[in-house]
């Protein structure tokens, strides 16, 4: 699928579009092939999903019998939704045309109840399952059963795995691993973007999934190499972005892909030859101005505390301290008690992220830009 801009926000649209991650793509494919599952760590919008559509693309490509399924569990609350999620990505998809769909699914899965419709562009029977919490357990366990029924190699992604550790359900994780250490065809990538909450369900020992995959975690993409990616495409219109201006952005926003790729899919838009920092700066403006009523509608739900220090760690881009007493009266920012409070509440909700090399940072780099401008720098 050829792309009118080959600078895509969202969405994986073959190799051609996605910007290098080769030793990470040949780290996940190995661990895979090889029988480990995974746990995949890094922060929202750095390039996970993309990671996983690109290996399992090229895992697809070498071996035309795997089958690869993809699903984000972010907006569940429940363990029977999680359930219903993985069994819709699942069910129908490891029957062939020559197979009697209906037998087997009456065969494995019969309990599950599916209602069977038909694609209308490739005209295959394609399923629909809907989960009740009492039969939630037995559901999961009939959906890897069919998996392991099927004899195929299969590989699923589950995204935002850290939400099982929300559910109300007691031990549904404890549940999840039982299940999984009895099919042998079937292998796991966990990830998510809570890196907390993941790095304790897989790494603490009194958690079911200790020492159960391989911890990989990913980082930014080199900035020459990004910049090579860049201008690859932008030469298509007899254009090139100046090492100076394509630093500068990737600075601004950390190298953070998805903030990078969207300021290119601005910049691929204007008609200008060499691209330049004005022109960087223009587009970023541009996307902080179209935002500007979000922005102003999450800043109005925080509490004073929470504004005074999301304000302050965004006019500083990194804090190692925010409870030193250095950076409270830089800021004029309340007692330390009450920074504890508010730094605790902005990470639950996600406003900010913390790195252990780098510190507190704003997560959404251009609410961050947004909060400088606010504080007038």
């Amino acid at each position: 699928m050829k792309l009118e801009n080959p600078f895509p926000e969202y969405g994986y649209f073959g190799p051609e579009y996605f910007c290098d991650r080769e030793q990470e793509t040949e780290e996940l494919i190995s661990a895979l092939v090889n029988g480990s599952n995974v746990t995949l760590m890094a922060p929202r919008r750095i390039g996970k999903t993309g990671l996983i559509s690109h290996a399992f693309e090229r895992m697809k490509a070498r071996d035309k019998n795997v089958h690869c399924f993809y699903v984000d569990i972010f907006s569940t609350k429940t363990f029977n939704q999680m359930v219903q999620f993985i069994a819709n990505a699942v069910i129908g998809k490891l029957d062939s045309p020559s197979q009697s769909v209906m037998r087997k699914l009456n065969g494995f899965v019969s309990a599950l109840r599916p209602t069977m419709s038909q694609d209308p562009i490739t005209g295959m029977p394609t399923f629909s399952v809907s989960v009740t919490s009492e039969r939630a357990r037995d559901t999961l366990q009939q959906v890897f059963e069919y998996m392991k029924e099927s004899g195929r190699q299969c590989y699923l992604a589950i995204d935002e795995f850290q939400q099982v550790s929300h559910y109300a359900e007691i031990g549904a994780d404890a549940f999840i691993r039982s299940i999984i250490q009895f099919v042998p065809n079937v292998h796991i990538i966990f990830s998510g973007s809570q890196q907390h909450l993941l790095a304790d369900m897989f790494m603490s020992p009194e958690h079911p999934f200790f020492n159960s995959s391989q911890i990989m975690t990913i980082g930014t993409i080199d900035a020459n190499v990004y910049r090579a990616f860049a201008n690859s495409f932008f030469a298509q219109q007899k254009r090139e972005m100046s090492e100076e201006a394509f630093i500068y952005l990737y600075d601004m926003v950390d190298g953070q892909t998805w903030y990078v790729q969207k300021i290119l899919n601005r910049l691929y838009r204007t008609p200008k030859g060499k691209l330049d920092q004005e022109d960087v700066f223009r587009a970023t403006d541009k996307i902080l101005h179209e935002q500007e009523i979000n922005y102003q509608s999450n800043y109005n739900l925080l509490t004073d505390n929470q504004a005074q220090l999301l304000t302050a760690i965004a006019c500083e881009g990194k804090v190692n301290a925010p409870t030193s007493l250095d950076f409270i009266l830089r800021h004029q920012l309340p007692a330390p008690s009450s920074i504890k409070m508010a730094l605790k509440s902005l990470q639950d909700k996600e406003f900010l992220f913390y790195d252990t090399k780098q510190g507190y940072m704003v997560y959404d780099r251009f609410f961050g830009m947004w909060l400088k401008r606010l504080a007038g720098l």
